[in-house]
C-alpha cells in the first residue's frame, strides 16, 4: 500500500441489508486485507436515517464502531445504546453488535 490513499481514489460501494439490516449502505473501503496484516477492513459508511446495520455476532475477529456525524442506536449483546458523535463501541469475540442511523449519519468501522 502507499504510504496514503487519497480520497478521491477510493471508490463507493452499495451493500443492500448489510448482515441482515435495512436498506442501502454506501460505503468506501479505506483499507482491506491486502493492506494491513493487523486490521482486516476499515470502512466509512455514509448512511442515511433509517438504514442499518444488521446484528451480528463476531466468532473469530472484533470490530470498532466509531460514530463521526449523525445519531444511531447501538445493539450491543441485545442491549440498546444510543450513539452521538465522537462515540466509540468495541464488539469483543463472543458478542454481537449491530447499529441503526436514526439521523443520516458516518460510521467509521474498523476490524
Amino acid at each position: 500500500m502507499k504510504p496514503i490513499r487519497k480520497n478521491e481514489e477510493i471508490s463507493w460501494g452499495h451493500f443492500d441489508q448489510c448482515h441482515g439490516g435495512q436498506g442501502i449502505l454506501n460505503c468506501k473501503s479505506l483499507l482491506d486485507e491486502c493492506d494491513s496484516q493487523q486490521f482486516p477492513f476499515m470502512h466509512f459508511d455514509d448512511m442515511k436515517a433509517g438504514v442499518s446495520i444488521g446484528v451480528h455476532e463476531h466468532t473469530s475477529t472484533e470490530e470498532i464502531y466509531y460514530l463521526m456525524s449523525g445519531a444511531g442506536i447501538l445493539t450491543y449483546d441485545g442491549v440498546e445504546y444510543e450513539m452521538k458523535p465522537g462515540d466509540v463501541s468495541l464488539c469483543n469475540i463472543g458478542h454481537s453488535h449491530g447499529f441503526l442511523a436514526t439521523e443520516d449519519s458516518v460510521l467509521i468501522v474498523v476490524g
